[in-house]
């Protein structure tokens, strides 16, 4: 009997992402669906590949083997309709673009919606890990982060760089000096995003290269949050540059202190590099 491609595809789409319900989503078909589908893999050819763990699942010995034949396999695939793509030179289809800042995006996606009006966008945000761990899951095609780490299945261009700022409500003790030391961060809270976030890890970074800890934090798990928590005069808050938002109940501070700037790079798969859409997408660019 030959192998469904179906039931291998939806195997792959779990496996990927992570969770039936994850794959469901991003696959546009019901989770009984692909559940369906990958128990009928396993019952073909009486294995286990895949295991739940809570909501999300947990791949066998025998899973991890088999995601890295359908990786290959689907690669091969999206190369093919590339070819086909460009043969017809239509561009079609979606683009799956992570981000660590919305702001960050908005050039790169308004320029390739400009030239590709027949591909679909999804914008997914996180902090820099988060995205990167969904461009190596291949969950998102293309992903901008402040995160060079190397790794052998990713291609990283840099971008360009920002500042890193701190902002205070308009009535906080040191709204009207315009500038801020690290050292005043020891006499307020410091309020910053969760553990993941480039952001976080300069600051800290910062911190303890001055020997300096602050007497209290406040965690947040997004941008929004920061802000907000800044707005209800709970802290000072810490952010790159760009995504500081122009609220008149806020004032930006420069630091005086020396702090290395915080580079953004387009990181995507390797075996993308041949996908029509992230060669539009490095077009946009200037790649």
């Amino acid at each position: 009997m030959p192998m469904n491609l179906t039931h291998l595809r939806a195997f792959h789409l779990v496996a990927t992402h992570g969770s039936y319900v994850a794959a469901a989503a991003a696959a546009k078909v019901s989770q009984p669906t692909l559940s369906e589908q990958v128990r009928l893999l396993e019952r073909h050819h009486g294995i286990q590949l895949l295991q739940r763990a809570g909501r999300s699942v947990e791949l066998t010995p025998l899973g991890g083997k088999l995601l890295a034949v359908t990786a290959r396999l689907f690669a091969a695939e999206l190369e093919a309709e590339t070819v086909l793509a460009r043969a017809r030179n239509v561009m079609q289809g979606e683009l799956r673009f992570g981000t660590d800042a919305p702001i960050n995006a908005v050039g790169v996606l308004s320029t390739f919606r400009q030239l590709n009006p027949g591909v679909s966008i999804q914008l997914v945000s996180g902090n820099s890990a988060e995205v990167r761990r969904r461009v190596l899951a291949g969950t998102v095609d293309v992903g901008i982060i402040a995160d060079e780490t190397p790794h052998p299945d990713l291609i990283a261009r840099r971008l360009g760089t920002q500042d890193l700022v701190a902002f205070v409500r308009q009535d906080h003790p040191l709204a009207g000096s315009k500038v801020i030391r690290l050292r005043d961060l020891v006499d307020h809270p410091l309020i910053i995003r969760e553990i993941g976030s480039v952001t976080r890890r300069s600051i800290e970074t910062a911190l303890s290269a001055a020997q300096l800890q602050p007497a209290e934090v406040l965690e947040t798990d997004s941008r929004e949050a920061v802000h907000a928590a800044v707005i209800a005069g709970l802290g000072i808050g810490v952010i790159a540059e760009d995504e500081f938002n122009d609220d008149p109940r806020l004032v930006l501070l420069d630091f005086v202190d020396s702090i290395p700037p915080i580079t953004e790079y387009l990181v995507y798969r390797r075996d993308k590099q041949r996908s029509h859409v992230v060669d539009a997408v490095l077009g946009c660019v200037g790649g």
